[in-house]
C-alpha cells in the first residue's frame, strides 16, 4: 500500500487488526516506558488502536505508520500523565468551601498525616506517600518502586507504627 487508503469498515477492522499484530509490541513498550506501569500500558495500548480505528483514514504511508503510531502512543500516554497530575493537585488545593466540622477534621488529620509523612524514613515515606495520598493500591505501589508487595505492606506497618510513636503525647 502506498498509503493506508480508507478501507470499508469491515476492512478498517481487519487493517487495525493487522497494524496491532505488527506493531502492538512496540507500542505497548512506548506506553510502558513512559506510564513505568504494566497494567496502565495495557490500557494505553487499547486506547491507542482504538484511536487508530477512527482515524485510519488519515494514516501515514506504510513506510510512516510505525512512527504514526508511536505518535499517538506518546501523545495519548503524556497527556494521560497530565491528566492525571492535574487531578492530584486539583483535589489538594482545592478543599470544599462547605467544611462541616467531620470534613474539617479530616482536612486537620490529612494535615496531621502530611507532616507525619515529611518526617519518616525515605524508606517508609514514599510507600506512604503513595499508598494514602495518591491512593495506589499496594500492588500499584510495589511496582512503582521496584519491591514486593510484602515488601510494601511492611514498610506501611512500619510507617503506621513510626506515625503512632510521634503523634502520640510524649511520655516523660
Amino acid at each position: 500500500m502506498s498509503a493506508l487508503n480508507p478501507p470499508p469498515v469491515p476492512c478498517r477492522k481487519s487493517l487495525v487488526a493487522r497494524l496491532y499484530r505488527e506493531h502492538g509490541p512496540a507500542v505497548f513498550s512506548r506506553c510502558h516506558r513512559l506510564l513505568k506501569d504494566a497494567s496502565l500500558a495495557e490500557d494505553a495500548t487499547q486506547e491507542v488502536f482504538i484511536r487508530v480505528l477512527r482515524h485510519v483514514d488519515s494514516a501515514p504511508p506504510e513506510t510512516a505508520v510505525l512512527a504514526w503510531l508511536l505518535r499517538i502512543s506518546t501523545n495519548y500516554c503524556l497527556n494521560s500523565i497530565r491528566d492525571d497530575r492535574r487531578r492530584r493537585t486539583a483535589r489538594l488545593r482545592n478543599p470544599p468551601d462547605d467544611l462541616t466540622p467531620p470534613a474539617q477534621a479530616t482536612l486537620v488529620e490529612r494535615q496531621l498525616a502530611r507532616c507525619l509523612v515529611a518526617t519518616a524514613p525515605e524508606k517508609l515515606r514514599t510507600p506512604a506517600q503513595l499508598y494514602f495520598f495518591d491512593e495506589l493500591a499496594q500492588a500499584e505501589v510495589a511496582a512503582a518502586l521496584r519491591v514486593t508487595r510484602r515488601t510494601v505492606i511492611s514498610r506501611l506497618k512500619d510507617f503506621v507504627s513510626h506515625a503512632r510513636a510521634r503523634a502520640s503525647p510524649s511520655r516523660s
